[in-house]
């Protein structure tokens, strides 16, 4: 008999926060060995000294270069992220890649709480909303041990707006465009003694997205429809966060709610007479999270940061008989709930800095697939039992930083990782999952500005619930045997940081055990082959990720990321499949600025996707096209202090490019939008 054990260990963590942030309130002055950089997550702790020198690859992005992409959603943003590949998949989740890492392999998390849904760790960036988001840090290559289990391929951190002048603020925007698109949002931020404080709200909307030209869609779009079918989606948001400063430490409460729907366009490539095609939508998609966090200075050199949060997400998919998307014939009913805690100590310790983490979640995810009759009723002669599923994810791990000679600093760490599945619904149960990982790091400052580092790290992921137990309305077939995945990860960068020019090359390796991947399999009586997930024998990728920015002159900057990679699958059987699934070969981005004396400024980006490869429905890999989208953007700052007005236009893909991620799924052509943002 299976019992649900109470979330203890989120609940003592959150208690923990308070009573160390009381605590550290009534200390002696603050330790000035450590500066933290209040970021809302828990992972970025900066050393006054050289102590705590990362040698991980970072990328972060700030709030001005956000505010130029006049993004709607977190999808926007990946263009900025070099190495990152944002691409929707055939449910319609528009997912982030790094350096050619699976979704799942990647952490997302917002004010230090996993985002992530866990039943499929991921979630669809397509919903979650621009408006509220004031910085993005990027971890690639070897993670640190703080980041927990599954981030094999990296972290986005995304941090909520904040306060940083003694005064309130008012922020409004509002942009219209093609396809009926519509934004709007309003955030104001304020300070009260010690409070701060932020509310936001937004609202998007679209129609769809336009066709581009020369797009191949023989199958399930109108014909003579410039929008591609069943693309309409609408997005709600409201935000607020309290923060309290004391002498050393604050502590935070967070409350998001995201309220949408959306249409999943078809596979266009496939005829549904002979295969299996979605045609899907998403009339509810609810996630609501509180989050609590924390961080700090308790005197003797030891530093913390934590968070502790509450995740509920809702989803309905309905499935349509056909294209024409009138008539139901299946309906799933999602319902996940999340407690999760994250926790790292530092303390200084001889001549370096330790640090220790604990990762905790407990997830249960509960599901209804329903068949329908011919009158949208439930079919009668079935029953329809509601199915629960639950996983616990605990990891723990170690860090040690420390200065080898003065300008070279060593990091050392390792963790341990655990999964257990407690509840499989109708499936067989499974043993636990287990594994470690293992870091090493250095960073050498070679001075004026020249410097060198290197990382080398094996980590896992294990299966996710839905890979080892969700059958998608019978369009996957389970794999009893599907195990975990590790990779070996190695970086090396050389970079120069000065006064009008940085810069980084960084050649970097993954090589992957247990690659967990797709096949098609054909089920006897059955006449359309269904997709089943296994473990490759092995892959590997190689590349080479070279960022660079430059001031031209003190109007214009010139910033750029280019990202070559070479993916190799290793067969064990002539059968295996040879490539892994939408993995470009180039990613890349240039871009122009311009930023004039009267407020004038102008952008004009190009983004390259090099070459990729898509399975078919007979289980070959096709060439997807390469693609060079032009991306321009024109805007106008009024400055009437403290309050300020611009106004903007944009062309998105101003040459109307097919950009293919997945075969029978372009992306949108040219759009056209404009608006106006107002500071108060």
């Amino acid at each position: 008999m299976t019992t649900t054990p109470r979330p203890f260990f989120p609940i003592l963590i959150a208690a923990s926060l308070l009573l160390w942030a009381d605590v550290s309130a009534t200390g002696a002055q603050q330790d000035t060995t450590i500066r933290t950089a209040r970021l809302g997550d828990i992972v970025i702790a900066v050393a006054a000294d050289a102590r705590a020198a990362t040698a991980y690859t970072f990328k972060r992005v700030d709030l001005a270069k956000i505010l130029k992409l006049d993004a709607a959603v977190v999808a926007d943003f990946g263009r900025l992220i070099p190495a990152a590949h944002i691409r929707t998949n055939s449910r319609g989740e528009t997912l982030i890649y790094l350096r050619n890492a699976g979704e799942r392999q990647v952490g997302v998390f917002f004010q230090g709480a996993l985002l992530n849904i866990p039943w499929d760790n991921r979630v669809d960036m397509s919903l979650i909303p621009a408006s509220v988001i004031g910085g993005i840090t990027v971890a690639k290559g070897v993670p640190p041990v703080e980041y927990g289990a599954n981030v094999l391929g990296g972290a986005v951190n995304l941090t909520a707006k904040t306060l940083n002048t003694p005064w309130s603020q008012t922020d409004f925007s509002s942009r219209f465009g093609t396809e009926g698109r519509v934004d709007g949002s309003a955030t104001h931020r304020g300070r009260s003694g010690r409070v701060t404080f932020t509310g936001s709200v937004g609202y998007t909307k679209t129609d769809g997205f336009p066709i581009p030209s020369d797009a191949d869609l023989p199958f399930s779009q109108a014909s003579g429809s410039g929008t591609r079918t069943n693309t309409d989606s609408r997005v709600t948001n409201l935000f607020a966060n309290a923060t309290y400063d004391f002498d050393r430490s604050h502590v935070g409460v967070s409350i998001l709610h995201l309220d949408a729907e959306k249409g999943i366009a078809p596979e266009s490539h496939l005829d549904p007479a002979a295969s299996r095609v979605r045609f899907w939508r998403y009339p509810t998609w609810r996630n609501t999270m509180v989050i609590l966090n924390s961080e700090g200075f308790s005197g003797g050199g030891t530093s913390w940061k934590g968070a502790a949060w509450v995740n509920a997400f809702t989803q309905e998919i309905e499935s349509y008989q056909s294209a024409t998307y009138q008539t139901v014939d299946e309906r799933q009913h999602d319902d996940d709930f999340t407690v999760g805690t994250r926790l790292t100590l530092s303390q200084s310790l001889g001549a370096g800095l330790a640090k220790f983490s604990f990762n905790g979640l407990t997830s249960t995810h509960k599901q209804r697939d329903v068949e329908l009759d011919a009158s949208g009723n439930p079919d009668p002669t079935q029953t329809f039992p509601r199915l629960e599923f639950q996983q616990h994810i605990v990891s723990v791990g170690a860090e040690y930083g420390f200065n080898l000679s003065l300008p070279l600093t060593v990091t050392i760490g390792a963790s341990f990782d655990a999964m257990f599945t407690p509840k499989t619904g109708d499936k067989p149960d499974r043993d636990a999952f287990t594994d470690y990982s293992v870091t090493v790091g250095a960073m050498y400052d070679a001075g004026n500005g020249w410097f060198v580092r290197g990382a080398l790290g094996r980590k896992t992921r294990f299966p996710t619930m839905r890979e080892l137990f969700g059958e998608a309305l019978n369009r996957f077939l389970l794999n009893p045997n599907l195990d975990t995945e590790s990779s070996v990860i190695t970086e090396i960068a050389v970079g120069f940081s000065g006064e009008t020019f940085s810069g980084e090359i960084i050649p970097f390796g993954t090589f992957t055990s247990g690659t967990i991947d797709q096949q098609s399999v054909l089920i006897a009586g059955e006449i359309r082959p269904r997709r089943q997930r296994v473990n490759l024998e092995s892959s590997r990728v190689l590349g080479v990720e070279i960022v660079g920015t430059a001031s031209v002159t003190e109007e214009i900057t010139v910033d750029g990321h280019l990202t070559l990679m070479n993916v190799h699958v290793d067969q064990s059987a002539p059968d295996d499949p040879d490539r892994l699934s939408e993995k470009p070969e180039a990613l890349g981005r240039l871009a122009l600025t311009y930023s004039g004396g009267q407020g004038t400024g102008l952008t004009v980006e190009g983004v390259y996707t090099g070459r990729a490869y898509s399975l078919n429905d007979d289980g070959q890999f096709v060439p997807l096209k390469t693609s060079l989208t032009i991306n321009v953007r024109v805007s106008q700052r009024i400055d009437l202090a403290p309050r300020s007005v611009e106004l903007f236009v944009r062309t998105d893909n101003v040459t109307n490019q097919v950009v293919l991620p997945q075969l029978g799924l372009p992306a949108a052509g040219r759009t056209v939008s404009g608006g106006m943002k107002v500071t108060l």
